[in-house]
């Protein structure tokens, strides 16, 4: 850590050693990552002049909230993390997904409840999160699949503004997932079935 002094990374990491030192994982290291990443770059969003922070929060903010969402989700339900420590490995704040809907996930709240009420639009929830540890995925595709539409929407209107850059370079990260996909399931001779949930388009319509 001390060959990072100096560099954005240095404050981060010597805060989290703490942590590591007392669990001797890594776990507390990545997440101080995640978080500080996240944060930042959420801090530069709302830097930008207005209009080029409405494009920008509507796409970073949309992935900044699937992120937390699932991080404290997976924490409840994989890890079984502390109320506290849900609480202290995610962000308290959001574009949608704030922190009252963080805090109630880390103290036990129904998660299904919470997903409806913070995205009232999404379909079948209540199937999908039938059983949490193989709905997760579904869910997350959910989500990806509406940040795919936020992205492909900043294209209309107005030309020169960031969204269009970052719209673009989404839909390409996306775009090479899916192929990777596609290959692995052509590969192992996986039925479309199977995989088109997993895609952020639908491969059977």
């Amino acid at each position: 850590v001390e060959l990072l002094r100096g560099t954005p990374y240095y404050d981060t990491l010597a805060f989290a050693m703490n942590r590591y030192s007392a669990e001797q994982s890594l776990f507390p290291i990545e997440v101080a990552l995640d978080l500080a990443y996240w944060r930042e770059l959420w801090n530069d969003v709302k830097k930008l002049p207005r209009e080029d922070q409405e494009y920008a929060a509507r796409i970073i903010g949309s992935m900044l909230d699937m992120n937390n969402l699932m991080w404290a989700i997976r924490y409840s339900v994989y890890h079984k993390l502390s109320e506290e420590e849900v609480i202290n490995y995610t962000l308290p704040f959001g574009y949608r997904v704030h922190d009252d809907s963080i805090r109630s996930i880390a103290a036990g709240a129904e998660i299904t409840h919470i997903v409806k009420q913070v995205y009232p639009e999404l379909r079948n929830v209540d199937d999908v999160l039938l059983d949490l540890h193989t709905g997760l995925p579904k869910l997350e595709m959910m989500l990806e699949k509406q940040i795919a539409q936020k992205c492909h929407g900043v294209f209309e209107g107005n030309p020169f503004q960031i969204g269009i850059p970052l719209g673009y370079l989404v839909l390409l990260d996306y775009e090479i997932r899916n192929l990777t996909v596609l290959i692995e399931a052509k590969a192992n001779q996986v039925p479309v079935e199977k995989y088109n949930e997993f895609v952020t388009f639908d491969l059977i319509k």
